[in-house]
């Protein structure tokens, strides 16, 4: 029991570090080119630099005067704009669990970024300051000691990065219902999605979808017959169903939907998977598709049957098999899953390069992807990736949302952020009705001999 729950504890601070073990592709900006050297020369068809033609403004009109910034709203003065930003505890999470994770704390990563905004100006002038608080990712308990300091304790206008872990992420609401909070963090669930909440991660429903898209775009369905979709909790008996949604509607039959009801129970939930093979097999269904988290069901699907093809639904949670194995699945057994493509891509990034470049010099160290670490060596990728990301996408809404900035003001700008640019990612938007920015996926094949994602399509718009 001792090895199960540490094996738990240790996929859930991976989950909760993935965040930034997935990029790759471009950040979409435009490369701005030199405008040309003017030509001193005149001709006589030619208005003088001198003398404005009729279409210049008058040599009295100034512009608009100067914005002159004021305390508008809880958090924000003329002059700062105060942020919490919440984080794993890795330290302690390895002490207290006797654990070896060699994540390192992510507060230092974003003082860094944040360092290198308002040397940049910050937010149309304000500095950003960081209020820090971390939590341990084992229960919603930590989580929501935390929320209760950043909202009641301190004058903070938003909050970064947000809660993961078991029952911690729905502690989130905390901060966006309980005490109008607004929240840069993880893809808030459909039913929690709100101007308040933004993301620039992928929501799972959405994710859903765009696999079945992406299986049909990328030519992958064909052979794989129909399907049965497992979710990991009844809390997920939702997703379940838009997964058999989506993918009826490319075509596919599934036959089968269930969700796991023992978790934690490993004989338990051995008996459940083998009644649904063996369901499966009569029907003709060789093709599961796994949603969610939990380890034992991956483990007896694996076991049980290694003839079928796995898919499963979001790759960006799996941060360890780059260096482990999942247990159970032999090298013959074809696995599917979507993520973001191979973190090493993420040094073609311009926005990633320049938050690694604040991180190594504020530190003294060097920031490299995750697959490229040898084992047991210090990991700031993650927590640099993610502060980038997070902190890019308040930086653009709130500067959208203008000099009164407000929660009024950061909704209506929603709608208004000029060409939304996330860091690693290709393509992304934001909207009102689509507070999660991310649009890209890539569909990948694990390579359990090389322990490697290899991708099989590319880089889609799957917004």
């Amino acid at each position: 029991m001792k090895h199960s729950i540490l094996a738990l504890l240790i996929a859930l601070a991976l989950i909760a570090a993935s965040c930034g073990d997935d990029s790759n592709g471009t950040s979409g900006e435009a490369e701005v080119e030199s405008a040309p050297l003017e030509d001193d020369s005149t001709d006589e068809d030619s208005p003088s630099k001198d003398s404005p033609s009729e279409d210049s403004p008058s040599p009295v009109d100034d512009g608009p005067e100067d914005v002159v910034l004021t305390d508008t709203f809880r958090g924000v003065t003329a002059d700062t704009i105060t942020l919490g930003y919440t984080s794993i505890n890795f330290e302690l999470l390895n002490e207290s669990f006797g654990l070896d994770l060699a994540f390192q704390n992510f507060g230092p990563q974003a003082d860094a970024i944040v360092a290198y905004y308002n040397e940049n100006g910050g937010v149309l002038g304000r500095q950003i300051e960081l209020i820090h608080e971390k939590y341990l990712p084992v229960g919603p308990t930590s989580a929501d000691e935390v929320c209760l300091k950043l909202t009641e304790d301190a004058t903070i206008f938003a909050v970064l990065a947000g809660f993961s872990g078991p029952g911690a992420l729905d502690v989130n609401s905390c901060f966006t219902e309980l005490h109008d909070t607004i929240l840069v963090g993880p893809a808030p669930r459909s039913d929690q999605a709100g101007g308040l909440w933004v993301s620039a991660d992928m929501s799972l429903n959405r994710r859903n979808s765009a696999v079945a898209r992406l299986m049909a775009d990328a030519g992958v369905l064909d052979g794989l017959g129909e399907m049965m979709v497992i979710g990991s909790s009844i809390d997920e008996q939702p997703l379940v169903d838009g997964m058999a949604e989506a993918l009826s509607g490319v075509g596919v039959g599934v036959p089968i939907t269930e969700v796991i009801t023992t978790t934690g129970d490993r004989p338990a939930t051995a008996n459940d998977v083998a009644v649904w093979l063996e369901r499966a097999r009569s029907s003709g269904v060789s093709t599961a598709v796994l949603l969610g988290e939990d380890e034992f069901r991956n483990q007896e699907f694996f076991i049980q049957a290694p003839e079928f093809t796995f898919i499963m639904g979001n790759g960006d949670s799996i941060t360890d098999w780059s260096s482990i194995p999942p247990e159970g699945l032999e090298e013959g057994t074809r696995l599917l899953t979507n993520n973001n493509g191979p973190d090493v891509a993420a040094f073609d990034d311009p926005q990633i390069l320049t938050c690694v470049a604040a991180v190594e010099e504020a530190q003294g160290i060097e920031v490299r992807a995750t697959s490229q670490l040898p084992n047991g060596e210090p990991n700031y990728f993650s927590g640099t990736v993610g502060a980038c990301r997070s902190i890019s996408l308040f930086v653009q809404i709130a500067t959208a949302a203008g000099p009164n900035l407000t929660n009024e003001t950061w909704l209506a700008a929603l709608d208004n952020v000029p060409d939304l640019s996330l860091p690693g990612y290709k393509f992304a938007t934001i909207r009102a009705d689509k507070v999660d920015a991310r649009d890209q996926l890539v569909l990948v094949e694990y390579d359990r001999a090389n322990l490697a994602f290899v991708p099989i399509s590319d880089a889609i718009d799957v917004g």
